[in-house]
């Protein structure tokens, strides 16, 4: 069996991966945020490596590669996470902050309600009287923040292909991209190289 031609690629996309799972059990906002600025060097090499891989068939790939150009360009997902890459690589500015927890309250009927007693102790509710409630605890969490470059701003992404992006948290953020580059390297190879077992 011949060596797989994107295998470098692959091998940037697994380091993503892994800066992924160090997000996730982190400890501390100093150990997330250097697994987030792995995660944005390994996603944007992926694309790098894709295209030395495709050296050898270049005539093909760039015209079939310029609808990914596209994307990256104005694919807001896609947009933030190579401009929150270029921001750390080539400045000084942060690329997440920590958002501190909070609590929601809201009525279960979305008209409102009625809140006949309530009282609350050391920012628990202790007592409550009136129409039923729902109470959001949202835990404290790094958020992803706009970053500058070339004198332009970028916001972290509300959409990536068309969807909604619930949140501003860099896990969340990471999966889509990784996703999406994952996609990606699969359909490289289908259309040019065809390495997939037989």
């Amino acid at each position: 069996m011949s060596e797989d031609p994107l295998r470098q690629p692959r091998a940037e996309l697994a380091a993503a991966r892994r800066a992924i799972e160090g997000m996730r059990t982190a400890n501390g906002m100093d150990e997330f945020e250097s697994h987030w600025r792995i995660f944005l060097n390994a996603i944007e090499k992926v694309w790098q490596k894709v295209e030395g891989c495709c050296q050898p068939v270049r005539i093909a790939f760039q015209p079939w590669q310029g609808r990914y150009q596209a994307l990256r360009k104005t694919d807001m997902l896609l947009r933030y996470i190579k401009q929150a890459r270029d921001a750390d690589n080539h400045s000084i500015q942060d690329i997440t902050a920590f958002q501190a927890g909070s609590r929601a309250m809201r009525f279960v009927n979305p008209r409102g309600g009625h809140i006949k007693r309530m009282q609350i102790s050391g920012g628990q509710i202790v007592h409550y009287e009136g129409d039923p409630m729902i109470v959001e605890d949202h835990p404290p969490h790094p958020i992803a923040v706009r970053v500058k470059n070339h004198g332009e701003w970028f916001n972290p992404p509300s959409t990536h292909l068309g969807h909604p992006v619930p949140n501003q948290h860099p896990v969340l953020l990471a999966e889509l991209a990784h996703k999406f580059y994952s996609s990606y390297i699969d359909e490289v190879d289908r259309k040019f190289f065809d390495s997939s077992p037989q």
